[in-house]
């Protein structure tokens, strides 16, 4: 009889998935968000899955196209990986074990700080441990297979299973990325450095990545409060933009100056709230059949750009989300992670589609527009100015406030414990590795 890791690995194959990788007790030794006994008292084990991202979707994103396609690529994978992973722990339940699905985003743990959230299990770390991929420069998992540009999704399990093999620590920076690093030029609000490296310890080892000036940068993006890049030639899927951060790039060490930043501008864009509540909802539960009913296979999508808004904003309220009917696109970045293929060459490319897109900013009837240059982008913006009513950013600032307190405020001592302990182990591991670079240095000086 086949082992219960090789019963495992078919039962999601055959569902589709093909890269799928297990870590068992052993293999995950890492960060707190590492620590499977936080969202599933017992576990030992996960089984991480990993689904490629429609690649035709991907620079319709990038290139300016439109946004939608990915978008409703995400609603579907996400729903899928969910399927997936409930049908999963059944039939390991099924063997006499206890599992469960991981929720695929917006499952934070509770911190002071609430906007600088840390996930309750990282699928990124778990994959990782797993086998599936590897630490890329921009701090994504990344796949031989695919790139970074991928859904992860992953079930723990009370089984004591076997690991898989893992990639080597900076199996992509030192060969790939190093050759690369156009993940840190995607990002508009320059959150990666291009040089210096910063490291995960994970099980023991050191794992190169880029040095993130501050990651708040990252949240200031994704949520599309500023959206336009710091050279002015390409913007993401925002609609904002920061207006001190037009002339030059925000000062990334300045912790009050971009709190205070995020915070004028996140309090008055009328939609924060809507945008993240939909991936909160469509990450953390998987719909009834009729709820789906209706929303359209990716290759079914209309070419018409306001009846794709229409489809997307009909399957949020039907996961009772309203607010954002008139450009209902909660995913309009995570441009570091898209640019990122399985080839230098496939990066390269993704990468002048993007750089050469141009501008997106509302135009006639709020519409988003694409224009080549920022002159271009200024006037339409003077044109065309974003109207939003008080009651809506009123509405918004409240929701937000009292949404994100509600669910992710908090001090929770056993992370704070354990963060302050691996920050510790970090530390001296990085110690480590540079007295032993300076004696190798100096000896072979000698």
């Amino acid at each position: 009889m086949a082992s219960i890791e090789a019963r495992i690995k078919d039962f999601v194959r055959a569902r589709g998935v093909d890269v799928v990788g297990i870590a068992g007790p052993g293999r995950l030794d890492g960060p707190p968000s590492l620590d499977l006994s936080y969202t599933m008292p017992g576990a030992k084990s996960v089984v991480s899955m990993a689904l490629p991202m429609d690649v035709d979707a991907v620079y319709d994103f990038l290139a300016k196209r439109s946004p939608a396609p990915h978008n409703l690529d995400q609603f579907l994978n996400y729903q899928r990986l969910q399927r997936i992973g409930r049908e999963l722990a059944g039939f390991l339940v099924s063997c006499g074990y206890r599992a469960m699905g991981v929720p695929l985003s917006a499952d934070y743990r509770r911190a002071v700080y609430v906007f600088r959230p840390r996930p309750a299990f990282s699928l990124r770390l778990g994959a990782m441990a797993a086998g599936v991929g590897g630490q890329a420069w921009s701090g994504n998992l990344k796949t031989r297979e695919y790139g970074a540009s991928i859904y992860l999704g992953a079930v723990l399990t009370d089984a004591m299973l076997e690991s898989d093999p893992v990639l080597p620590p900076g199996y992509f920076v030192e060969e790939y990325c190093a050759k690369c690093k156009r993940c840190a030029r995607s990002c508009p609000s320059h959150m990666f450095g291009t040089g210096e490296e910063e490291y995960l310890l994970l099980n023991g080892e050191l794992h190169p990545r880029a040095r993130r000036n501050n990651i708040d940068l990252c949240h200031i993006s994704c949520f599309g409060l500023h959206s336009l890049s710091a050279d002015r030639r390409y913007s993401n899927w925002g609609l904002h933009w920061i207006g001190s951060w037009i002339e030059q790039r925000p000062e990334s060490r300045n912790q009050l100056q971009l709190i205070w930043d995020m915070l004028k501008r996140g309090l008055t864009v009328g939609d924060a709230w809507p945008r993240f509540d939909i991936l909160r909802v469509l990450c953390s539960k998987l719909w009834p059949e009729e709820i789906l009913r209706g929303i359209p296979e990716l290759e079914d999508f209309p070419e018409e750009e306001s009846e794709r808004y229409r489809i997307l904003a009909e399957f949020g309220r039907r996961m009772g989300v309203g607010g954002i009917d008139d450009y209902p696109v909660p995913m309009i970045c995570g441009q570091c992670a898209l640019v990122c293929g399985p080839t230098l060459e496939e990066t390269a490319e993704r990468y002048r589609a993007l750089a050469e897109s141009g501008i997106v900013v509302p135009g006639p009837g709020g519409r988003m527009t694409r224009v080549d240059t920022f002159e271009e982008a200024l006037e339409l913006r003077r044109r065309h100015p974003l109207r939003i009513s008080a009651y809506r950013k009123v509405k918004d600032a409240l929701d937000s406030i009292y949404f994100w307190h509600r669910y992710y405020f908090g001090i929770e001592p056993r992370s704070f414990v354990q963060s302050k302990i691996y920050g510790l182990r970090l530390r001296r591991a990085v110690r480590e590795r540079r007295r032993k670079i300076h004696r190798h240095s100096a000896f072979g000086k000698e």
